[in-house]
């Protein structure tokens, strides 16, 4: 099928690109890590700024999360997974992170997806995401997903294998329901993880891409630490952070995601910009589009 619901056909690849998906026809078989230091000192010095200036009283992981997803606004092939061996690109600008309600070994975990609008400025995604944080941290019997899932796993196993295999297939050929997805949080643009909330030290382990769903970049994010820097004779500090990346090969070239990479960082080193509404690049070509286009090189 040449439609999803949750997508649009990429048709403008290049040709030794569209043999990936059947020479790498699994995730699992494309994946590429990275480990990459980031300076967040003028982040930093942003937060502070804002407090005074505004009022509001910014996390890290906010404007963080705000610079992702402006990189991914801004960088569409970031946007992009590979499903029934075509390249697709998403409808929608999401993410997913999971929260615990408590600091607790027995605590629960809640993960839900969000969804942003390309161009939103960092007080509304920081809006969106304090509210989904204070929703993930309600008690297990009050959310909706947990109860879902609780419910379903009542089945005899048979018929639970069944229910996936059938998701599965549906999801295969795009045609897995909205409420499927939203619930899931394997759908989204990009899977986030803040290791650093939970005090984890030492560098930032790699997470793998799940074979289900369709979600082609995970980023794990370390601790914000404070270093002494000695350069051109003159002592200072710097805040940096060691973030980790997964990504399907597969979806970009490794050039287009090292100037992604330059774009998330000088978004870092500027923080205000997300304080504005960005020039969105156009939508990938439709297939008549791509023919002409085509025509055209020849």
């Amino acid at each position: 099928m040449s439609k999803r619901n949750d997508a649009v056909r990429v048709f403008d690849i290049d040709p030794y690109k569209q043999i990936f998906p059947y020479i790498m026809s699994r995730r699992s078989d494309a994946l590429v890590y990275q480990n990459m230091v980031f300076d967040l000192t003028r982040t930093v010095a942003f937060i502070k700024d804002q407090k005074i200036e505004s009022g509001r009283s910014y996390r890290v992981f906010e404007v963080f999360l705000a610079a992702i997803l402006r990189t991914i606004a801004l960088r569409p092939q970031l946007n992009r997974f590979v499903a029934n061996h075509r390249y697709w690109q998403r409808n929608e600008l999401s993410l997913n992170f999971v929260v615990k309600e408590s600091y607790a070994d027995d605590a629960p975990e809640h993960s839900m997806p969000l969804i942003f609008e390309p161009d939103m400025i960092l007080p509304q995604i920081a809006d969106i995401v304090n509210a989904a944080i204070e929703e993930q941290r309600m008690p297990a019997s009050s959310n909706f997903t947990d109860r879902a899932i609780l419910f379903f796993l009542r089945f005899p196993r048979p018929v639970i294998r069944f229910v996936v295999a059938i998701a599965r297939l549906l999801d295969r050929y795009g045609k897995a329901p909205k409420a499927l997805r939203d619930a899931d949080g394997l759908h989204t643009s990009i899977f986030v993880s803040n290791l650093g909330s939970i005090g984890m030290g030492g560098t930032s382990p790699h997470h793998h891409l799940y074979e289900w769903g369709t979600t082609s970049i995970f980023m794990t994010m370390g601790q914000l630490k404070r270093q002494r820097v000695y350069e051109d004779g003159v002592h200072f500090t710097k805040d940096t952070m060691e973030v980790g990346f997964t990504v399907d090969e597969r979806i970009t070239d490794g050039f287009y995601f090292a100037q992604s990479i330059k774009l998330f960082q000088e978004l870092l080193n500027n923080p205000e910009k997300l304080m504005e509404r960005p020039t969105l690049p156009p939508p990938p070509l439709t297939k008549r589009e791509y023919r002409r286009a085509l025509k055209a090189r020849r």
